[in-house]
């Protein structure tokens, strides 16, 4: 296994390079844009738009979505290259449940703290941003963070689309060397990043509630 690390580094890196692109990108892009869905759902006019939104996001797969993007929009005269498709596709997908875990996380803040806002006169973006935002975040904190780990996982999806990642990279390897060793390696960088990041986000968690509480 060694002596295959060594020789196959190369492809290895840019398959690891590739998985740490869409994963960052799209947790950067998808959490930005989940904070202003979750805001934009506080406006009743845009309460049922969203809602159809969150719906469709939670009620087709993922792989699905981001085959429509990739080919299905050309039919609409939307093409788009496989990068952006699959980046497109990320980003619709775990905005929707981000937003959703975020206004959940925001419902279950005790309805007198929302009165007290208002009542000291507060504006609705203020009371969001400066109240029931943070407060969201941390009582939604778990679930944020589950999605973050599954994002890590679910980058191998854009194989679908022929873009390069791990998963790609040790089905190659496979092919190479004609053995299952490389997808023994791709699972264990896989569970290695993940092992650090889960690391990572509970000493967020645990410092977070330190401030907040």
């Amino acid at each position: 296994m060694i002596d295959m690390i060594t020789t196959s580094y190369p492809l290895l890196l840019e398959g690891l390079s590739q998985t740490l692109f869409y994963f960052i990108t799209t947790m950067v892009t998808s959490g930005l844009l989940g904070l202003l869905v979750a805001y934009l759902y506080t406006l009743k006019p845009l309460k049922p738009v969203l809602s159809f939104y969150i719906s469709v996001v939670r009620g087709t797969p993922l792989l699905l979505q981001l085959i429509f993007i990739y080919f299905g929009l050309p039919y609409f005269g939307i093409t788009l290259s496989r990068m952006n498709a699959a980046l497109l596709g990320f980003t619709f997908n775990y905005t929707g449940y981000i937003a959703e875990i975020l206004r959940g996380g925001m419902e279950s803040i005790p309805k007198d703290q929302k009165d007290v806002a208002f009542v000291l006169g507060f504006s609705r973006r203020y009371t969001f941003f400066r109240i029931l935002l943070p407060l969201g975040i941390r009582n939604s904190f778990p679930s944020l963070a589950n999605e973050v780990l599954v994002l890590l996982k679910d980058t191998a999806l854009i194989y679908a689309l022929g873009l390069s990642e791990l998963i790609k990279v040790s089905r190659t390897l496979a092919n190479i060397y004609v053995s299952g060793t490389p997808f023994l390696i791709v699972g264990l960088i896989y569970f290695t990043l993940s092992f650090f990041l889960e690391k990572g986000l509970k000493k967020l968690e645990k410092r977070m509630r330190r401030v907040t509480l």
